[in-house]
């Protein structure tokens, strides 16, 4: 991390200890809690939160985000490293459904309970939920929508991105908003954030980017880990991983928060009509 290495100098013999430690990490270091990153570099815990501090990081949670990042964007820039064009039909299979493993493993140890709680109060409290995605991120929009039709969240999404404007400019402090944005730099998408922003909207993001424009424009995002971001130019195993964080979302609305839990049972109902 480049903030390491313009702050180096200034550090403390702890702090220095901890740096070269972070510098040198490898991929599974951000996946430590404050403990066992302490245990590891034989510093105190409060030590590592004092550095957290000192290199700009709100918290832990952040710096390790940002720490998870950064290894992916070191990785080798090919657009698949992990499989061969000569590999037999069944490994390149095998090889994608890692892919999409490791993805979920990974997200999930990245999970954090403070935002999953803020993301659940955001929606509990909220009259209208409008989704917004746009590329590749539209059809995980349209999937959330979906779930969250069979509560009795008022949920919108629409596919057109002028509608998309439109839905966010009705939206108010009394509603929330869900965005999906593999990147987190999308021009468009920044644009829906920024009327959002304007109009006080509660607003969650989902993104494979800590770092991103989008994630400073929300009240709280959840991390999805992908090593797609930089150098891949479609979102592929990190996709699995958006749609399970909407799930999480749904799940926790649907037991925890909603207040008509009869709606499921409605809709399930009237879908079920619709078979022989």
């Amino acid at each position: 991390m480049g903030r390491l290495e313009s702050l180096y100098e200034e550090m403390s013999p702890t702090e220095k200890k901890i740096a070269d430690y972070l510098k040198e990490a490898d991929a599974n270091t951000c996946y430590l809690s404050i403990q066992e990153l302490a245990a590891q570099i034989d510093v105190s815990p409060s030590a590592i939160s004092r550095f957290t501090k000192r290199t700009g990081f709100n918290n832990y949670q952040e710096m390790r985000l940002m720490l998870a990042e950064s290894q992916a964007e070191s990785e080798e820039e090919v657009f698949f490293p992990e499989i061969d064009e000569h590999d037999t039909i069944m490994n390149i299979a095998k090889a994608t459904f890692h892919n999409g493993i490791s993805s979920l493993s990974s997200t999930l140890a990245m999970l954090n309970e403070d935002s999953l709680t803020k993301a659940l109060r955001i929606l509990t409290n909220a009259k209208r939920c409008g989704v917004f995605g746009l590329g590749a991120s539209k059809v995980m929009g349209e999937a959330a929508c979906q779930r969250f039709l069979r509560t009795s969240l008022d949920t919108r999404f629409f596919s057109d991105y002028h509608m998309q404007l439109m839905l966010a400019g009705t939206l108010t402090e009394k509603d929330c908003a869900l965005i999906i944005s593999h990147t987190g730099r999308n021009k468009d998408i920044l644009r829906v954030a920024d009327i959002l922003q304007h109009n006080h909207v509660p607003t969650i993001v989902i993104t494979s980017s800590a770092s991103a424009p989008l994630t400073r424009k929300c009240d709280v995002f959840l991390f999805c880990v992908s090593e797609e971001t930089k150098y891949r130019p479609e979102a592929i195993s990190s996709s699995i991983s958006h749609l399970m964080l909407i799930d999480t979302l749904f799940t926790l609305y649907a037991i925890k928060s909603d207040s008509d839990p009869d709606y499921f049972t409605r809709i399930r109902r009237i879908v079920n009509s619709t078979r022989q």
